[in-house]
């Protein structure tokens, strides 16, 4: 009977770890390609930023030295999954700027008629939030929360033992942030932004490292300064969707979720600069990937989510 009981307790456990196996696999593999793309055509990184990831990394690392910390299921969890991110978000961030540099044709002008043929105008959009600021501010937290948004769903899922939900958003977040950067390789865009300058003084500085890679002025990765450099598919309107499919089941959270990411969504075209395709075409990702992702949760011997003993000693009673 005991036995049973701590099988049971040990599945959630073992399946999380498991598919963060999967997702570093994946990590390791974006940082193999870093490195060998860094060193065959000479680029450099930035020392500053090496040692602030490496501190990044030591201090969500620093609980699991501890002994009543490490054997604490639901730190162990979080900790892992935030060395994950910390360390694929700077391995994918460098990809995106080694891409960016092949410098392939833009694909602006096609963007932008598709746009036209849906009947979006982003000068319209952008002119009607200039003259209603309220509503340009909020919108511009909308667009601002991405990250710490991030930050709070693996802390919480962590946190509230929900190991199966953790797990399933790092491996989604993971795989669909690969393949943004991927399928924007041959289709990269300077973005709505730069495409409608000539239309008005629109402040162009924090998109700068675009023209820098692509003319090959640029040859070091700044990763204290990294700047979003893809247009389709829109990355935060993946992460938009993502978000709110983490928080599922959370009651009040994921109402304010559903809130604050439907406002992210609005936000995209003129805060991320972005066409509405580059949005359409996140948004069919991030569906495409949760379908796929729930296929594959409905097969025979599928886990569902699970609570975590508190510790160790729970596990082993």
């Amino acid at each position: 009977m005991q036995s049973t009981r701590t099988a049971r307790i040990h599945l959630p456990v073992i399946k999380t770890a498991g598919r963060l196996g999967f997702a570093w696999t994946l990590t390791w593999i974006v940082i193999s390609i870093d490195v060998l793309w860094l060193l065959l055509a000479g680029w450099s990184v930035s020392g500053r930023g090496i040692a602030v990831l490496t501190l990044a990394i030591m201090v969500f690392r620093a609980p699991l030295a501890i002994g009543r910390y490490r054997s604490d299921l639901r730190i162990r969890v979080t900790a892992r999954a935030a060395v994950l991110l910390i360390v694929f978000m700077a391995s994918a961030a460098t990809l995106s700027y080694l891409v960016t540099s092949t410098n392939a044709p833009l694909v602006d002008a096609p963007l932008a008629a598709w746009d036209r043929a849906l009947g979006f105008d982003w000068l319209a959009l952008h002119g009607w939030l200039q003259s209603h600021p309220p509503a340009q501010t909020t919108l511009h937290i909308a667009y601002q929360s991405g990250l710490i948004q991030l930050a709070f769903v693996i802390l919480f899922l962590g946190f509230s033992a929900r190991p199966a939900q953790l797990d399933e958003f790092m491996r989604l977040f993971i795989v669909a942030t690969v393949l943004t950067i991927l399928m924007s390789g041959p289709f990269p865009a300077a973005g709505a932004w730069k495409h409608h300058a000539l239309a008005g003084p629109f402040d162009l500085s924090s998109l700068s490292h675009f023209e820098l890679l692509r003319d090959g002025r640029m040859r070091d990765i700044p990763l204290r300064d990294m700047q979003g450099l893809i247009s389709i598919p829109s990355l935060h309107t993946v992460m938009a969707v993502l978000l709110v499919y983490a928080m599922r089941g959370t009651g009040i959270l994921l109402s304010v979720f559903i809130v604050v990411n439907v406002a992210m969504l609005v936000s995209i075209p003129v805060d991320g600069g972005h066409y509405l395709v580059d949005v359409i075409a996140g948004a069919a990702m991030a569906f495409g990937l949760i379908a796929l992702e729930r296929r594959q949760s409905t097969r025979p011997h599928a886990v569902a989510n699970t609570t975590l003993p508190t510790t160790l000693k729970e596990v082993n009673r």
